[in-house]
């Protein structure tokens, strides 16, 4: 998990058009009345078509994007059209959550929180520095082993197997490039990226590299700008 952030408001949403779509939703809670493109595509921007708690990429698989409640509709259904309380979740994550009342029960909103602060990781793992972390973790079974583990540990796995290729590598500028690319999948719009940037950052060929770049004038803005961002986003060891 990440911190995202939330893009504007979309113009769909007037005050009136929340109005009308909360009334529909009351008179009858079968009506998915956020399940609108004018919804749904910024929300997915704005989390790089990303799941906001797991950070797998929707739309794939059964990975497709629902629309949730950060604070559950069936509790607070005056908040069901409020932009604030809208995400993009996988069915996987939205499935555990539930009706978990997140007003008297706070679990992380990537939204509004900044996930590291509550969140560590070893072997591919999550575990809590906080109660709000932990809490997190149990509500959207965010250890899921088939799901979740076993994904995270294959993509950390290419991140150690690229940069043992990009070490070997003599030709100075080929290894730019291929650092290049392995920054850019472990930065925000990547899969998993809160793991991906971890294994990256904990690596001792990473530093190596990038000093052997730097000495040889080919460290340039756009791989500083990754390696920040990769390092803001990295989850701290347990």
């Amino acid at each position: 998990m990440i911190p995202l952030q939330q893009s504007p408001k979309p113009d769909y949403l007037t005050d009136e058009k929340v109005q009308e779509l909360t009334n529909q939703y009351q008179l009858d809670a079968k009506k998915t009345v956020w399940n609108k493109p004018a919804i749904k595509e910024p929300l997915l921007k704005s989390s790089n078509k990303k799941c906001a708690y797991c950070e797998c990429i929707l739309q794939e698989t059964d990975s497709y994007c629902q629309i949730e409640h950060f604070h559950p509709k069936s509790l607070y259904p005056q908040e069901v059209v409020i932009w604030e309380n809208l995400l993009p979740a996988c069915g996987r994550c939205n499935a555990p959550k539930g009706n978990h009342d997140t007003v008297n029960i706070p679990i992380i909103n990537p939204y509004k929180d900044v996930p590291k602060e509550h969140l560590s990781t070893q072997g591919c793992r999550l575990y809590s520095k906080t109660e709000i972390g932990k809490m997190t973790i149990k509500v959207l079974n965010l250890n899921d082993n088939d799901r979740l583990c076993i994904p995270r540990f294959k993509l950390c796995n290419k991140v150690n197997d690229t940069l043992d290729h990009i070490k070997s590598i003599t030709d100075l500028l080929e290894q730019r490039n291929k650092l290049y690319s392995l920054l850019t999948a472990c930065s925000k719009s990547g899969e998993f990226s809160a793991f991906c940037s971890h294994t990256l950052h904990s690596n001792i060929d990473y530093p190596r590299i990038k000093s052997l770049l730097c000495q040889e004038g080919y460290w340039n803005d756009e791989l500083a700008t990754l390696d920040e961002e990769t390092r803001e986003i990295a989850l701290e060891s347990r």
